[in-house]
């Protein structure tokens, strides 16, 4: 039976045969990233490169060659015994060769291999970003001389334009994976409710979600918000060591990566009893705006569309609170919602957080089933604005395209609605 990786790579091999021209696909293990001097941060593998393979393992080199004898390469590097007493053997190549059913080649210079197999080639498919060989490969193509480079690839391509095409579309254990990833952001959110009390430090609860995350062995999927008050105006705010205050909202954006898989849930959370009658309202309208967006989620729908339902829900709370006046269709085609809800309503979701879409839709990219789609509309008031005090509120969930609409799965999360949230209070102590 074939693996879900050779059956990526397959798909990949069938796109790059549809070409009028000959084209390879080159995908290669993430660099390490040093910290400072010799201090590496800890290595997490090229998301296009786990895609088609699977392995963690480093410095190894895909090739895609539909036109070649052998069609799938493995470029791995010579054993290193002495980098081995330091770090431990890398795991074996041998089940992913048999996997993949690859051609492996041991090679010192991987970039001088790689132009090698690529003579004959017209196009090849190169990440723009990426990849220890990404950069390098690119930069050889392009500079070498015409006689030297005239049976090289005369094309280099964004491989996103190949793998964000098999990427968006999750197979049932990819979703599998983001139900866990979202399961585990569930189970955090509760065990730390109890410390939403006045008093604590943002840096606190954003420390304390990411240990709970590496506990189970997971890893934060990106960098921890926790922003209270006036904070959470800034969409990408850093914690500080600001104390919680009774009376105000914390938001809370976070999200773990468990197999590679991620998450990404946004909840505003009351610090007490909010006492101010607005910002009840500001966090209703949100939720409304969320809750009409995540029910137009269905195949044929446009990410845009999604958008428009939730700023207009948006824009009519905002008329309601006094802020915006006018004609409620004029205000949304001036975007006049736009100084308090100015990002899109979500994103793709999968091995990375922000995970590609194709390049020609963008924004206007037509949802399918097996997408998975964050949806996260939010309000901002960056200065006290009418009665409003100056605070964020913004709720995400992680939405999935079903054959007869949608499933949320992160529907087991943190509740939503602030009557529930407050019943919250004593009842899920840190364990």
């Amino acid at each position: 039976m074939s693996s879900i990786f050779s059956i990526r790579v397959k798909k990949a091999l069938k796109k790059l045969k549809e070409g009028s021209v000959s084209q390879c696909l080159v995908l290669s293990s993430n660099a390490p990233v040093l910290r400072s001097h010799d201090t590496e941060y800890p290595y997490r593998q090229n998301s296009d490169f786990f895609y088609f393979t699977g392995t963690l393992r480093k410095q190894l080199t895909l090739l895609l060659l539909p036109n070649s004898k052998d069609q799938i390469v493995l470029l791995v590097p010579p054993e290193d015994k002495v980098k081995n007493v330091w770090e431990g053997a890398p795991p074996s190549i041998r089940s992913l060769q048999k996997e993949l059913n690859a051609r492996i080649i041991r090679t010192k210079e991987p970039l001088q291999t790689t132009i090698r197999l690529l003579k004959g080639i017209d196009s090849v498919f190169v990440p723009a970003s990426g990849g220890f060989l990404s950069a390098p490969l690119r930069e050889q193509l392009s500079s070498l001389p015409y006689h030297q480079k005239r049976f090289l690839p005369s094309s280099i391509v964004d491989a996103e334009i190949i793998t964000a095409a098999l990427r968006c579309l999750k197979n049932a254990v990819e979703l599998k994976n983001i139900r866990r990833a979202n399961a585990l952001t569930s189970a955090v959110l509760y065990h730390i409710s109890q410390s939403i009390q006045p008093g604590v430090t943002e840096y606190e609860l954003a420390t304390l979600i990411d240990y709970l995350y590496r506990l189970h062995e997971a890893e934060p999927a990106f960098n921890t918000i926790v922003a209270a008050g006036k904070s959470a105006a800034t969409l990408h705010y850093h914690p500080s060591n600001k104390p919680l205050r009774e009376g105000e909202f914390v938001l809370i954006d976070s999200g773990c990566e468990l197999d590679m898989y991620a998450s990404d849930i946004t909840r505003t959370i009351p610090v007490g009893t909010i006492r101010q009658q607005v910002l009840r309202e500001v966090y209703e309208i949100v939720l409304a705006s969320q809750n009409a967006a995540i029910k137009k989620i269905k195949p044929g729908a446009t990410l845009s569309s999604i958008h428009a339902v939730a700023a207009k829900e948006l824009t009519y709370g905002l008329k309601t609170l006094g802020i915006l006046k006018g004609p409620l269709d004029t205000l949304i085609a001036e975007k006049a919602y736009q100084a308090w809800f100015p990002h899109g309503i979500g994103h793709s979701l999968g091995i990375d957080v922000h995970d590609p879409v194709p390049q020609d839709t963008r924004f206007e990219f037509i949802l399918e089933p097996g997408m998975v789609i964050t949806v996260e509309p939010g309000l901002y008031f960056a200065k006290r604005t009418k009665n409003i005090p100056s605070c964020g509120v913004r709720i995400e969930d992680d939405v999935a395209v079903t054959k007869s609409g949608h499933e949320i799965l992160s529907d087991d999360v943190f509740p939503k609605k602030l009557e529930d949230i407050a019943l919250l209070a004593n009842q899920f102590p840190i364990e």
